[in-house]
């Protein structure tokens, strides 16, 4: 087990956003949650991350990383302090410097390395994002909205890297149809409840609720 919630429940005022989620998200597999804007998908993120008071119940085994649809960075922290700094929140990270090179290879930002985050573009703010959650150790990766903001080299080779890691990684976005499905089990979150659509290496879809 990764991930355990029971009876997830969140309201803003008299409005039920998650009505009564339980499901499992276990070790090793890979996630990809659909729904419309505003239905509640980042809000299951923040209750899973602690952010935000819920009732009901959320277990979770090992550390998270997480990358947010919305990021905002100190503008005059440099790339490298600003990804060293949240990227080792909870552990030191063995050979960082080396890791770290190349990643900024990998989405073409090396030359940012020492830049102001406040100077970069989305799409570049958006690499940043995703490198410091990628390189952070953790049992479990939440991405919500990754591919926002990225060129279609950048989006190829990060969904390369994702789809060889080993970790739980859950995904958020609302566009599927750049991720390998054979890969995901596809959930939907719709009226406040989470339904699981498509089993991992399956084309049948599952319309039981998780």
């Amino acid at each position: 087990m990764s991930i355990d919630i029971i009876n997830l429940r969140k309201y803003y005022g008299k409005t039920y956003v998650l009505k009564g989620i339980s499901c499992r998200f276990k070790d090793y597999q890979k996630y990809l949650i659909k729904g419309e804007n505003g239905i509640g998908k980042s809000t299951l993120f923040k209750a899973i991350l602690n952010q935000i008071s819920y009732l009901g119940e959320i277990k979770v085994e090992g550390a998270i990383s997480y990358a947010p649809e919305v990021v905002n960075f100190p503008p005059f922290m440099s790339v490298y302090r600003s990804i060293k700094t949240f990227s080792t929140l909870t552990s030191d990270i063995y050979d960082f410097d080396n890791k770290l090179d190349y990643l900024l290879d990998l989405f073409n930002i090396s030359k940012y390395k020492n830049s102001m985050l406040g100077s970069l573009s989305k799409g570049q703010k958006q690499k940043v994002n995703l490198i410091q959650a990628y390189l952070t150790p953790s049992k479990t990766l939440l991405l919500d909205e990754p591919l926002s903001g990225l060129d279609n080299e950048s989006r190829n080779k990060f969904l390369d890297l994702i789809e060889n890691d080993t970790r739980t990684v859950i995904v958020i976005s609302h566009e599927l149809t750049h991720f390998n499905k054979e890969d995901y089990n596809v959930m939907e979150l719709d009226n406040g409840r989470l339904t699981l659509i498509k089993k991992i290496h399956s084309n049948s879809p599952i319309l039981s609720t998780v």
